[in-house]
């Protein structure tokens, strides 16, 4: 069995201002190996990238080439938009973008598990992202082949500095820690291993 972590540097695991990156894909392939599942997971992020231009494109592309090499992705990671927002664009643009990511997903005959955007430090703008995030947790309703993580209240922003160990897995108000990437892995690995049948064990 196979997943993919795609979407953009949050997928990558960027950290230290970029020079070193950490993606939650690392964590999350060893839980799952460690519980005693047989699937491989493939990191695919690229940092700075708006899932209206870049992803929209990429995703599709990448399923096609995964197919003509004979593999078959049977869960699809999917966390985008935060870029898109700080472009200006609107939360329906990117909706329809999302949207489209879902459906390459499903003529390709995977499922997908869809992530919410998470808080940042920067409060400018945050009702887009409020907005964008509830779209997105409609997308089960929409999509037979859509769950959702709520990766915002996963992993929220924390607002009291007191708290040492949730401040530890945020790196600069926007990208995580190494700490906070294995916290995101934890998140995703609990959201899909409820949903791995038998199969998907060695």
């Amino acid at each position: 069995m196979h997943i993919l972590a795609f979407g953009d540097s949050l997928t990558e695991g960027y950290y230290n201002h970029g020079t070193q990156f950490h993606p939650y894909a690392l964590k999350l392939q060893e839980l799952l190996t460690k519980n005693g599942f047989s699937v491989k997971v493939e990191e695919r992020g690229e940092s700075g990238e708006l899932v209206t231009q870049g992803m929209v494109h990429r995703l599709p592309a990448l399923l096609r080439e995964s197919e003509a090499r004979g593999l078959k992705y049977s869960w699809v990671v999917i966390l985008g938009g935060i870029n898109d927002l700080g472009w200006d664009k609107e939360p329906a643009q990117v909706w329809a973008g999302l949207r489209q990511l879902y459906e390459a997903v499903g003529r390709h005959g995977a499922q997908v598990l869809a992530l919410t955007c998470m808080e940042t430090a920067y409060k400018q703008g945050d009702e887009k992202r409020v907005e964008l995030n509830n779209l997105i947790r409609t997308a089960p309703s929409e999509f037979a082949h859509v769950k959702l993580l709520d990766l915002e209240k996963a992993l929220p922003f924390p607002r009291d500095k007191s708290d040492a160990a949730a401040a530890a897995e945020w790196d600069d108000g926007l990208h995580l820690s190494p700490a906070g990437y294995d916290h995101m892995a934890a998140a995703v690995y609990e959201a899909l291993s409820a949903q791995l049948g038998p199969e998907a064990r060695g």
